[in-house]
């Protein structure tokens, strides 16, 4: 059989915010993936359950940050969805 030169295959096959997206939700849930395995040394320290609470959250939001601001501009120098 011959190959036909009239098929057309998109470029995306679903929206490019949809990655940004992922993305986010991936940091998101391994900044808080850091947070609970570390929140049993807050315990132990003998903070209470309201300073814990700040705690989770900080470290969730420094990780968060680190990438985008850090890690992401520095070492992912070309944007992550370019066109080539």
């Amino acid at each position: 059989m011959g190959a036909h030169n009239n098929i057309h295959v998109p470029k995306e096959s679903w929206p490019a915010f949809l990655w940004y997206a992922i993305e986010f939700f991936i940091v998101l849930g391994a900044g808080i993936g850091i947070s609970v395995t570390s929140m049993d040394y807050f315990k132990k320290m003998g903070f209470d359950e309201s300073m814990t609470d700040w705690f989770f959250w900080g470290i969730v939001g420094v990780v968060f940050f680190a990438y985008y601001l850090i890690v992401r501009p520095l070492l992912l120098r070309k944007p992550a969805l370019s066109k080539i």
